[in-house]
């Protein structure tokens, strides 16, 4: 499982706190590549696109993005209501890139999980 995509390439489309590793991001968009999406008939180098996006998407997790501000008052932050990858705009375009729909099935499971999760809490 050798990652695709160096640290350098994923910060030209993030920046990247530079105290915190980026590896870790890294691996796991390589092993959800590897085991998800390879095999599938996707070239080379959308496979890396792809693992580029989602190292991305859980580096921002991890580090949310402000995508809005209200005069320094509030702020909201991109990928801080949960982890699916519709949550960022990085895994946004992963699930755009893979046309397997794979990671959209993923992302609609992760989604509905989410949903019913929230529904059990709220009816007790």
């Amino acid at each position: 499982m050798a990652a695709r995509v160096t640290q350098a390439e994923v910060e030209e489309i993030v920046e990247i706190d530079s105290s915190i590793s980026i590896t870790p991001f890294i691996t796991v968009a390589t092993l959800i590549v590897d085991e998800e999406l390879v095999g599938q008939g996707l070239s080379d180098a959308r496979l890396k696109e792809i693992e580029r996006y989602l190292a991305a998407h859980f580096y921002c997790v991890r580090d949310p993005r402000v995508t809005s501000e209200s005069a320094g008052v509030s702020a909201s932050y991109e990928g801080s209501a949960g982890q699916n990858l519709s949550r960022t705009r990085y895994g946004q375009q992963a699930i755009i890139l893979d046309t397997t729909g794979i990671l959209a099935s993923m992302n609609d499971a992760q989604t509905r999980r989410a949903f019913i999760n929230t529904m059990r809490i709220s009816t007790t």
